[in-house]
């Protein structure tokens, strides 16, 4: 079996771990994957798999030609380019060169693809969470959680014309759980603002949604039960550079939080 068939299985496997296990790649928490897991699953998808050569896919359910962009407004173009963390490096630009569309959209659809086909999952690195650069991230191969699918994506999407930030949000349900037991973990997740069309957009970047309807000026409630904690052009830019630093975020959040949680109405679509 090649090794694009087991990065593949390796991928499908993780999002079983992640279902199983309450979300391990798609939190900012503190949750630790069972290596053990998962046997019979492995094993049908060996068997499914074996001597099939697989790729990205490229079909989608969309017609992306009745999209069209409009002009980048100036308080957006400043998103076209790298942060401290985010810089668009030669590799990163030499990978971007094999993402081609007619607009914004079909690009953005197509990174997120190709981030999912190039990179590897362990969790083990999640305790390296804020630390790591995208040019890290992108020489490694091996992603860690969702703040590392965030950055990495980030990048990408501005290497391809997209204008790209990240967004931190505090899960409410350990908020309500940290004013009982200040004990209680931080937990939170990342998602990435999108400039599609003429108007941000939100994108879930380990769940693969895109949600349309987003008015980013009064978002405080996030999907998942989360809500907004900073925005930046990468975590070094928000004044995030480790795991200590991010539970510091949080906690001042779950320590300011006010009102009761409304799930958004957003329209979402897989990406």
């Amino acid at each position: 079996m090649g090794p694009g068939v087991m990065r593949q299985i390796r991928i499908i496997l993780d999002k079983q771990v992640v279902d199983r296990q309450g979300d391990v790649r798609g939190r900012l928490g503190n949750g630790r994957r069972h290596r053990g897991l998962l046997y019979c699953e492995a094993l049908i998808l060996i068997l499914l798999f074996a001597g099939c050569a697989l790729s990205v896919d490229t079909r989608y359910p969309f017609d992306f030609s009745r999209f069209h962009d409009g002009p980048l407004p100036e308080d957006v173009k400043p998103y076209l380019e790298g942060g401290p963390q985010s810089l668009i490096t030669p590799k990163v630009s030499a990978l971007a060169e094999r993402i081609t569309g007619a607009n914004r959209r079909e690009r953005l659809f197509k990174a997120m693809r190709f981030v999912w086909g190039y990179f590897s999952y362990d969790s083990w690195l999640n305790s390296l969470k804020c630390k790591r650069t995208a040019e890290e991230l992108y020489e490694s191969r091996v992603l860690g959680g969702c703040s590392d699918y965030a950055l990495a994506e980030c990048t990408l999407f501005r290497a391809v014309g997209i204008p790209a930030r990240l967004v931190v949000t505090a899960n409410v349900d350990w908020i309500h759980q940290y004013r009982q037991d200040d004990l209680a973990m931080a937990e939170g997740h990342c998602f990435v603002e999108v400039y599609l069309e003429d108007r941000w957009h939100l994108v879930d970047s380990t769940y693969r949604w895109l949600f349309s309807g987003y008015k980013p000026g009064g978002a405080v409630w996030f999907p998942h039960g989360e809500c907004f904690c900073r925005r930046g052009k990468d975590f070094w830019d928000m004044g995030i550079r480790d795991g200590d630093d991010l539970s510091r975020v949080l906690v001042h959040r779950a320590l300011n939080y006010e009102g009761h949680f409304e799930e958004p109405a957003y329209k979402k679509s897989p990406i």
